[in-house]
């Protein structure tokens, strides 16, 4: 186990990005840019890098570990070996949601449209981020980056509408990676996720709503008996991450512990306490070696997930 910290002040670590080749971890930093740790190592500080964009709160690394796409209400694609790149045209319109397909050919943007409660989702080609996407509007918010199942013909949202009586519903909506158009959508979901994370073989969602993780088909409907995991706390969970294996779910709490649960049963198989916050974010490395969780000081801690 390893301890890691900021290396800007008053940062906390919401989000965790591993680099494809698991040497890297990136965070968001805010309006300080972005913290970048490499090598892996105790008590390194992250490198700051200074973007393109005022604000970073989301990342989201290409498959071929060259370029960054990262931003808030604008976002760039930054080459990390030459510490440049373009920002992408998005109209300011609001907080973006945004993910890479697993080939890395298509970058899939959904921006929220500022003082209304629509979202317009945009394709783009990874290799012509100067030309038109393609784009489709949602009279709905978009509550989770665009998640990928393994073919990557496909997206799935987290998408809430509001409804006439001035309630949210909440729906897994399917949509084509060529167009953005809607495949599919899930019914509503019994409450108001607050994350949502696709399971590595495609097969299943996990959903965060505080102190509960419901594990739904990423397909279809559902009967009245979803897999359910409750905090034996009465702290809420914080973040959540499957292992590339599918075999574990890690959840962060805000009791400034990180569980691991078995996925097939639900059972609680591993409890890690440090000290060193209210933990608030958690990521596998893609050979599922390493495990790291981010807290609100700015530290991140690294294990071992077998030691």
């Amino acid at each position: 186990m390893l301890v890691m910290r900021a290396g800007a002040p008053k940062v906390r670590i919401d989000e965790l990005a591993f680099s494809p080749d698991g040497a890297a971890i990136a965070a968001p930093a805010g309006a300080a840019g972005l913290c970048l740790w490499t090598p892996l190592a105790a008590g390194t500080k992250s490198e700051v890098l200074q973007l393109p964009v005022k604000v970073v709160k989301r990342v989201a690394f290409a498959p071929d570990g060259h370029t960054l796409y990262a931003g808030n209400d604008r976002l760039c694609a930054f080459d990390l070996a030459t510490r440049s790149g373009p920002v992408v045209d998005i109209p300011q319109w609001g907080a973006l949601k945004f993910g890479v397909s697993p080939d890395g050919t298509r970058l899939v943007v959904a921006e929220i449209q500022r003082e209304t409660d629509a979202t317009r989702i945009t394709v783009w080609k990874t290799g012509e981020l100067d030309a038109p996407p393609l784009a489709a509007t949602t009279p709905s918010l978009v509550y989770s980056p665009p998640l990928f199942p393994p073919a990557g013909d496909r997206f799935l949202l987290l998408e809430g509408t509001l409804l006439p009586s001035r309630s949210w519903e909440y729906r897994r909506v399917t949509r084509s990676a060529e167009t953005g158009g809607v495949i599919e959508q899930s019914p509503p979901f019994p409450d108001d996720p607050d994350q949502m994370i696709l399971s590595p073989d495609g097969r299943t969602v996990a959903c965060r709503t505080r102190a509960v993780i419901r594990v739904y088909p990423a397909t279809g409907g559902w009967g009245t008996d979803v897999p359910t995991i409750k905090n034996d706390g009465k702290q809420h969970f914080t973040g959540i991450a499957y292992h590339p294996s599918g075999e574990l779910l890690a959840a962060t709490s805000n009791d400034k512990t990180v569980k691991l649960y078995d996925t097939a049963s639900g059972a609680l198989a591993r409890t890690f306490t440090w000290d060193i916050g209210r933990m608030r974010s958690v990521a596998f490395s893609p050979d599922g070696l390493l495990a790291a969780a981010g807290s609100d000081t700015g530290k991140v801690v690294v294990w071992d997930v077998d030691g």
